[in-house]
């Protein structure tokens, strides 16, 4: 059983495959790390030496930022917007869509929250 940042990766699955369970990798990442460390293509996390785990735990924690401290880093990012005072932050405040979506035909929920507007079922 490997245990990364407190999450356990099952054991079953392709170590490419398995690693987007940690929050901030992706596969593509996760080919990349598993290409620079020299795993095989069908290499399963129970095959894993504990060499390899080693390198594996070790190339994580020195070149990522995962779990619990990227999802710190980016409440941070957005409190920061919202104590500037920006447009940007008045979004994520008011839970609107940030980036530049529509909101006539689609985000309609917290439309109907800000304007007081109760939905009724």
């Amino acid at each position: 059983m490997l245990i990364i940042f407190g999450v356990t990766i099952p054991k079953e699955k392709r170590i490419a495959y398995a690693l987007p369970t940690l929050y901030g990798i992706g596969l593509y990442s996760s080919k990349k790390i598993c290409n620079e460390l020299g795993f095989a293509e069908g290499l399963k996390v129970s095959d894993l030496t504990d060499e390899q785990q080693y390198n594996l735990i070790r190339k994580l924690k020195e070149e990522y930022r995962l779990e619990n401290n990227l999802r710190e880093e980016i409440k941070s990012n957005v409190q920061r917007y919202i104590n500037n005072g920006s447009i940007r932050g008045f979004r994520h405040r008011n839970k609107l869509p940030v980036r530049g979506q529509r909101t006539k035909t689609n985000a309609k929920t917290p439309r109907r929250v800000i304007l007081g507007i109760a939905i009724k079922k």
